[in-house]
């Protein structure tokens, strides 16, 4: 499985005082902010947590089968990796 972890100067907030999953990332110094919500935050912060299988821990935590959401997480994944958002981990 890919493991992912956070480029340097990756700037992250996750609000604590709101009722949806939220995200903000920025790529330090002029990046331009990007907001992560509700199942895309989810699978942000399983994949920079070090997941070894995110689509299968995103599935648990919607109530489907890794099969069923294992195409757009991995879509998802592929563009925060092209925007600089997440880095593959080559341990």
């Amino acid at each position: 499985m890919t493991t992912y972890h956070l480029p340097p100067r990756l700037a992250v907030v996750i609000p604590e005082d709101v009722d949806a999953q939220l995200v903000y990332l920025m790529r330090a110094p002029d990046g331009p902010p990007v907001v992560l919500q509700d199942v895309s935050a989810v699978i942000w912060l399983l994949a920079a947590d070090g997941e070894d299988d995110v689509a299968a821990a995103v599935g648990e935590v919607v109530g489907r089968d890794r099969g069923q959401v294992e195409t757009e997480v991995e879509k998802l994944l592929d563009d925060l990796i092209v925007r600089g958002l997440l880095t593959i981990r080559n341990d």
